[in-house]
C-alpha cells in the first residue's frame, strides 16, 4: 500500500510474509471447491485482503511500543504522519499549510495562532492548545497558559506525552472538571456527575462501573468451570482403560450410521473426500442446493470484492483509508477529519458506482440461480423415484382407539371411495397416534425390540468379546462399572452423559401387557398416510378427489393430498399436533424469543455497551485489547444463545416435517440476530455519541457535534462515521464471521469423539445402546441458510460508513465462508448422521431471505447517491433529499426491493420446479421399497410395535433404525419389502469392503487392545454373513 506512511510499513515484513503463507495455505486447502476455476485470481485477492487486514486489526499500542523505543524513532513516526496528512490536505494545496505557504518555511511560534501546524512546537511552549474560536486552529503554549489565550477554556490539562492541551477526561464521567491550568496534581480533573450505570468512587473523583460486576462474576465462574474441566479430564485420562470392546462396537455402529455410497442401507464405502458435493447427490437434491447455495455465495463476495479492488486501482489507494486513519490528538483529528470529509466526497463516485453495480449484479444473479436450481430438482424428480412419490395424505380422520384394526378399516375406507380410479391400487396405510404421553415407553420396547435382533442376528459377537476381555487381562465377572461414576467427579460425568442422552437411570421396568394395554388405548391423529402401489394409482386417487369423489371413514369426511416429504423428515412423535394448536405453541415461541433478547441485552449487553461508551472514540480514547475481547465473547455468546433458543422454540412448535422446523428455525434466528445487532449497534452508537458531545468533538466544517440537531447530519459525520464503521467491523470480524465456526469442529465434532471414546473405554457401564449415543454422529441441519444470511445482511450495511472498510469486510466475509463450506464439506462425508434433504422448501426460504441483503444494497445506494448529488465541497446533509424524505426515499427502496424480488420468485422461478412433460413412472412401489429401508410405513414406531403385539404379523414390521438397516426383514403382506440381510450380503459378494475397515483413517486412532478387538470382531460378523 504505498501511499501509507513509511513509519508504518517497517517492521510488518515478517507478518506480511507469515500472512501471505496463511493465505496460500487457505486458498491450496479449499482449491477444490466450486470455484476452483477462479482459484488463482482468489489467491492474489486473499493476499491483498490479508494485508488490509493487518493494516486495520494490527493494534495501534503495538506501534506506539515499537517507535516508544527511542526518540526518533517517534520523530520519524510524527513527521511521516503530518506529510501524509499536510500532502492530502485540500486546504494546504497538497504542499503547505491551509494559507498555500510553505510548512517548513512557516515553523511553529510560541503563541501564534497556526492552522494544520507541520512541526513540534519549540521547547519553550512545548504544548498544542486549540483555539476557542476557530476550528483546527493552534498555539502553541507552556503547561500554565493552558485554557487561557483564547485556546478551549474547558482545556487546562497539560498532556506531556502527547504535547497538547487536554479536556477533563475521566472514565464514564458525565461532567467532568478540571483544574486550573497548569496544574498537575492529582486532582487535576475530577467527575462532578457520572453516566447512568457508574457511581462516584470514594474519592470522588472518578467513576466505577455498575455493570462490570456481571463480568467479573462471569470470568470467575468461567475461570473455576475450566480448571474443574482440566482436573476431570486428567482424572478421567488416567483412570484404567477397561471396556476396550465397546468402543469398537461403538465405533463400528458410528461407521454404519455415515453418509454412504448409494445411500441405502448401512453397508457400504463412504464417499471420496474431493466429491463435488455442489454436483453429486450424496444426501438428497436438498443438501446439494444447500452447497450451491455456499458456492454462490462465495462468488458473489469474490466478484464485488474484485470490482472494489478495480476502483481502489483506478480511483486511488485513499479508499483503503478513508475511515481508519488514527486521531490520537486534536491535531490528528483534525487532520482526519477535514482531509477525510473532503477526500471522501472526491471519490463518492467509486461508492455509488459500486452499489450500482453490486445491486444489478446480486439481484440478476438471484434470479438467474433461482432458476438454474429450480430446474435442477425438476430434472432430479423426473429422473428418481422417491417414496413419496407413491404416497397420499389423508387428513380429517376421526379419533379411533388402538383397540380397532384401525389400519384395516381405514384402508378399506379409502379403496371402496376411490373404487377403480386408484382404490385397488391401495397397497397399505400408515396412521397417526398420539402416543405424546408414552415416549418413553414406546422407545424402550423399540430398542429392545432391535436389541434383541441385533443379538439373535450377530451370534459372534459374544465369542469376539470373550476374546477382547482375555486380550484386556479381565474375566467377564470384572465389572468395575461404576468407578468413574460416583462422587463429584461421577456426578460431573453423568451430567455430561445426560447432554449426549446416555441415561443410566432411563429404565422402564416395564412388561409386555402393560405396552399392550397402552397400545390398545392409545388414540389416532386425524393423519394417515396412504400407500399406493404405483405412482400412476396415486395420481388417479388424487385426480378423483379433486373431482369430487369424497372419502368417508366412520362418518368423517376426509381429504386427500400429495406427499411432498419423504419418510425420513417425518416426526411422527408431532403428527397428532392439529395447526391451530401449532399457531398457539408458534405464538408462545414468539414471546419466548422476544424475552431472549430481552434479557440477553439489558443483563449483558447493556452494563457492556455503558461502559464502552465512556470512551470518547475522538482523540485515541479507544477500549483496550480486554475490553474487546469482551465484546468478542459478548457477541459469539448472544448469538450461540440465540441459536439455543431459536432451536428450542422450533422444536416446541411441534411441526409434522424437519424441513418446517428448519425453517421456523431460520425464521427465529435470524429475526433474533437481526433485533439483537440493531440493538446493539444502535444504543453503543447513541451512548458514543453523548460521550463525544462530553468531550466537545468537531465535525469537518468546523461545528460542534453537539450543535447538529439533524440525524442526517450527525450520522454522516466523521466521529459518528469512525465510531459506527469499527464498531460495525469488529462485528463482522472476528465476532460473527470467525469465531463461532473456527470453533465448531472442535466443539462440536472432535472433542465429543474424543471424550466419548475416554468415557466409554474407562467405565463398563457404557454398553450396547448407551455406548452408540456416546459416540453418536451430529445431525446435518439446514440452519446453515440462516448463518449465511445475516453475514450476508452485515456485510450489506457496510457501504453506510466509511470505504476503508470495504474491502477489509468483503475480505473477511470471503475468507470466513470459504471455511464454513470446507468445514461443511468434511462434516457431510465424515462427521454427520446419514441424512436425506428431498424438499426443496427450505432452499426456497434462503432463496426469499436474499432479498433482505439486496434490498440493503438498494437502500445504500439511495443513501450514497443522494450524498453524491450535493457535490465535493457539499455540506454535512448537502444532498438533495433531506431529513423525512431521505428516509422515506430510503425505506421506499428497501421495500420495494424486497416486493418486486418476492414476486418475480413467485411468478418467474417458482414454476421452473414443474415438470409439464415429466414421464410416467412404471417403477411399481415394491422395487423402490426394497432398496430404501425408510418407508412410511417403517419409520412409523407405533405401526411396528402393533404389528408386532396387536396384528401379530409373522415376521412383524420391522423398524427403521439407522445403522441398523442390516436387521430389517421383509413381509410383502404388509408393505415391508426391503430385507437388510440380503442387501448386506449382496454388497459383500460385490467386493465392497466393510465401511469399519475405512473408518479408521478419518478418525482418532483406537487403543491397541481396541484396535485388534474391532478386527476381531469383524471377522466374526463377516462369518455370520
Amino acid at each position: 500500500v504505498p501511499d501509507l506512511p513509511p513509519c508504518r510499513l517497517q517492521g510488518q515484513e515478517a507478518l506480511a510474509q507469515l500472512a501471505c503463507s496463511f493465505a496460500k495455505s487457505i486458498v491450496s486447502v479449499h482449491v477444490y471447491i466450486s470455484v476452483m476455476v477462479l482459484a488463482r485470481a482468489l489467491h492474489l485477492v486473499c493476499l491483498c485482503s490479508v494485508l488490509l487486514i493487518l493494516q486495520a486489526v494490527r493494534p495501534e499500542e503495538e506501534d506506539d511500543e515499537r517507535f516508544e523505543v527511542s526518540e526518533k524513532h517517534e520523530a520519524k513516526k510524527q513527521e511521516a504522519l503530518r506529510s501524509l496528512i499536510a500532502r492530502r490536505s485540500p486546504a494546504a494545496g497538497g504542499k503547505g499549510d491551509a494559507k498555500g505557504g510553505d510548512a517548513k518555511a512557516d515553523a511553529p511560534t510560541c503563541s501564534k495562532d497556526l492552522h494544520f501546524p507541520d512541526d513540534e512546537c519549540p521547547e519553550g511552549c512545548p504544548l498544542a492548545a486549540e483555539e476557542d474560536a476557530q476550528f483546527c486552529t493552534f498555539k502553541c503554549v507552556k503547561a500554565d497558559a493552558c485554557g487561557t489565550q483564547g485556546t478551549v477554556a474547558e482545556a487546562t490539562i497539560p498532556d506531556k506525552v502527547n504535547h497538547m492541551c487536554r479536556r477533563c477526561e475521566v472514565e464514564g464521567c458525565l461532567q467532568c472538571v478540571a483544574g486550573k491550568p497548569g496544574e498537575e496534581d492529582e486532582e487535576v480533573e475530577k467527575c462532578v456527575k457520572c453516566m447512568f450505570g457508574y457511581s462516584l468512587s470514594e474519592n470522588k473523583t472518578g467513576c466505577e462501573s455498575k455493570g462490570m460486576i456481571f463480568f467479573i462474576a462471569a470470568g470467575v465462574v468461567g475461570a473455576i468451570a475450566v480448571v474443574l474441566a482440566i482436573i476431570w479430564y486428567i482424572g478421567l485420562r488416567f483412570k484404567p482403560v477397561v471396556n476396550e470392546e465397546q468402543v469398537a462396537y461403538a465405533m463400528d455402529c458410528r461407521a454404519r450410521m455415515m453418509v454412504l455410497q448409494g445411500h441405502h442401507g448401512d453397508e457400504g464405502e463412504p464417499y471420496p473426500f474431493d466429491t463435488n458435493l455442489c454436483k453429486e447427490v450424496v444426501a438428497g437434491p436438498g443438501a446439494t442446493v444447500l452447497f450451491r447455495y455456499q458456492s454462490a455465495i462465495i462468488l458473489w463476495a469474490f466478484v464485488l470484492l474484485a470490482v472494489w479492488l478495480g476502483f481502489v486501482a483506478v480511483a486511488g489507494t485513499d479508499l483503503l483509508i478513508l475511515g481508519v486513519l488514527p486521531a490520537k490528538t486534536p491535531r490528528q483529528l483534525c487532520h482526519a477529519v477535514h482531509w477525510g470529509r473532503h477526500r471522501q466526497m472526491e471519490l463518492i463516485w467509486t461508492k455509488v458506482s459500486w452499489l450500482a453495480f453490486a445491486y444489478v449484479f446480486s439481484f440478476v444473479g438471484a434470479i438467474v440461480y433461482g432458476i438454474k436450481n429450480a430446474r435442477f430438482f425438476c430434472q432430479h424428480d423426473s429422473e428418481h423415484c422417491t417414496l413419496s412419490d407413491y404416497v397420499a395424505v389423508l387428513e380429517g380422520l376421526p379419533k379411533m382407539r388402538g383397540e380397532e384394526r384401525v389400519e384395516e378399516i381405514v384402508k378399506e375406507a379409502v379403496s371402496k371411495a376411490l373404487g377403480d380410479q386408484g382404490g385397488n391400487e391401495v397397497l397399505a396405510v400408515s396412521v397417526g397416534w398420539d402416543f405424546s404421553e408414552h415416549v418413553g415407553q414406546v422407545r424402550h420396547f423399540l430398542e429392545e425390540e432391535v436389541g434383541s435382533l441385533e443379538s439373535s442376528h450377530s451370534t459372534a459377537r459374544a465369542g469376539a468379546r470373550l476374546s477382547v476381555m482375555h486380550l484386556a487381562g479381565l474375566s467377564d465377572n470384572e465389572e468395575d462399572a461404576g468407578s468413574s461414576l460416583t462422587g463429584f467427579w461421577g456426578m460431573l460425568t453423568r451430567i455430561l452423559l445426560k447432554v449426549w442422552k446416555v441415561d443410566f437411570d432411563d429404565h422402564h421396568e416395564d412388561t409386555v401387557d402393560n405396552l399392550k394395554t397402552t397400545l390398545k388405548t392409545m388414540e389416532t391423529s386425524s393423519t394417515a398416510y396412504v400407500v399406493f402401489a404405483t405412482e400412476s394409482g396415486r395420481d388417479k386417487a388424487l385426480a378423483a378427489i379433486s373431482n369430487g369423489c369424497q372419502i368417508i371413514v366412520k362418518d368423517a369426511s376426509c381429504s386427500l393430498r400429495a406427499e411432498t416429504y419423504e419418510p425420513e423428515a417425518l416426526f411422527w412423535h408431532n403428527v397428532h399436533v392439529t395447526p391451530s394448536a401449532r399457531g398457539f405453541k408458534l405464538f408462545l415461541a414468539v414471546i419466548y424469543m422476544t424475552i431472549a433478547c430481552a434479557v440477553w441485552t439489558f443483563l449483558l449487553y447493556l452494563p457492556y455497551a455503558f461502559y464502552m461508551s465512556s470512551f470518547s472514540y475522538a482523540h485515541g480514547d479507544e477500549p483496550g485489547f480486554a475490553s474487546e475481547m469482551i465484546f468478542v465473547c459478548l457477541v459469539v455468546g448472544s448469538q450461540i444463545g440465540l441459536f439455543v433458543a431459536s432451536s428450542m422454540c422450533a422444536n416446541q412448535c411441534q411441526f409434522h416435517y424437519e424441513d418446517q422446523k428448519h425453517r421456523m428455525y431460520i425464521i427465529f434466528y435470524n429475526a433474533s440476530l437481526v433485533l439483537n445487532l440493531i440493538l446493539d449497534i444502535s444504543l453503543q452508537s447513541y451512548l458514543s455519541y453523548l460521550q463525544m458531545v462530553g468531550v466537545g468533538a468537531h465535525v469537518a466544517d468546523g461545528r460542534k457535534l453537539a450543535d447538529l440537531v439533524k440525524f442526517q447530519e450527525i450520522f454522516e459525520s466523521y466521529p459518528i462515521q469512525k465510531s459506527v464503521g469499527k464498531l460495525l467491523f469488529k462485528y463482522c470480524w472476528p465476532c460473527t464471521f470467525l469465531v463461532p465456526f473456527a470453533v465448531e469442529p472442535f466443539v462440536a465434532q472432535l472433542l465429543p469423539l474424543h471424550i466419548g471414546t475416554l468415557l466409554i473405554a474407562r467405565n463398563k457401564k457404557i454398553k450396547g445402546e448407551l455406548a452408540e449415543r456416546a459416540l453418536e454422529l451430529s445431525e446435518m441441519e439446514q440452519g446453515r441458510y440462516a448463518d449465511c444470511i445475516f453475514n450476508l445482511i452485515l456485510v450489506c450495511c457496510i457501504p453506510f460508513i466509511a470505504p476503508a472498510y470495504m474491502g477489509l469486510t468483503f475480505s473477511t466475509f470471503l475468507i470466513s465462508h470459504m471455511f464454513i463450506y470446507a468445514y461443511d464439506h468434511w462434516k457431510t462425508l465424515r462427521y454427520a448422521r446419514k441424512f436425506y434433504f428431498s424438499s426443496p422448501e427450505v432452499h426456497w426460504l434462503g432463496q426469499k431471505l436474499f432479498c433482505l441483503p439486496v434490498a440493503i444494497l438498494a437502500a445504500a445506494l439511495v443513501f450514497k447517491g443522494n450524498q453524491m448529488s450535493g457535490g465535493v465541497n457539499s455540506a454535512l446533509a448537502g444532498g438533495y433529499l433531506k431529513d423525512m424524505h431521505l428516509f422515506a426515499a430510503i425505506m421506499a427502496a428497501f421495500c420495494g426491493h424486497i416486493v418486486i424480488h418476492l414476486v418475480i420468485l413467485e411468478c418467474v422461478v417458482y414454476p421452473f420446479h414443474q415438470d409439464p412433460n415429466k414421464e410416467e413412472n412404471a417403477i411399481p412401489f415394491s422395487e423402490v421399497a426394497k432398496e430404501d429401508a425408510a418407508t412410511h410405513l417403517t419409520t412409523n414406531p407405533i405401526q411396528c410395535l402393533r404389528s408386532k403385539y396387536i396384528l401379530e404379523d409373522n415376521p412383524p414390521l420391522s423398524m427403521f433404525v439407522l445403522g441398523k438397516e442390516h436387521l430389517m426383514r421383509p413381509n410383502p403382506t404388509i408393505g415391508a419389502f426391503y430385507d437388510g440381510a440380503a442387501k448386506a450380503a449382496q454388497k459383500k459378494n460385490k467386493g465392497g469392503a466393510h465401511i469399519s475397515e475405512n473408518f479408521e483413517t478419518n478418525t482418532s486412532p483406537l487403543p491397541p487392545v481396541a484396535e485388534t478387538a474391532k478386527q476381531e470382531t469383524q471377522t466374526e460378523v463377516d462369518r455370520a454373513a
